[in-house]
């Protein structure tokens, strides 16, 4: 059973090489997959620089609010009927009179009803239908 040496064997011998298209395929996934990540990381931080601007956005929108509301305040304050009659006390402002013929009118002053009250404006509907 012994075969000599100089006869060669018709036997193949097991081959274990590494299989290049697979391995590429492989490859090209994990590639892709690493390249998913980091467009997902680029996205995150994306949208956490954003969210950082709006906040700072929406905290100015709420500073000038707050100072808006704050003028407002005082210009209520300064034009109501109190502080007029405060300035005009101390002669800072000066009335004067309109005379009646001063005032242009597109339509004549009306009067309603009984109280002989003098309306500012007119109502185009019929009062006594309502």
């Amino acid at each position: 059973m012994n075969r000599p040496l100089s006869q060669p064997s018709n036997r193949r011998r097991t081959n274990n090489g590494i299989e290049i298209p697979l391995l590429a395929q492989w490859l090209v996934v994990f590639f892709l997959i690493g390249l998913l990540g980091l467009f997902f990381v680029y996205l995150k931080n994306q949208q956490h620089a954003i969210g950082e601007q709006t906040r700072l956005v929406e905290a100015k929108i709420n500073e000038l609010h707050a100072h808006h509301d704050a003028l407002i305040a005082k210009v209520t304050a300064l034009t109501s009927r109190g502080a007029l009659q405060k300035r005009l006390d101390e002669k800072y402002l000066d009335l004067v009179p309109i005379a009646e013929t001063a005032i242009a009118r597109t339509t004549p002053a009306r009067t309603l009803g009984e109280e002989r009250t003098m309306r500012t404006a007119s109502l185009r509907r019929n009062l006594e239908t309502d």
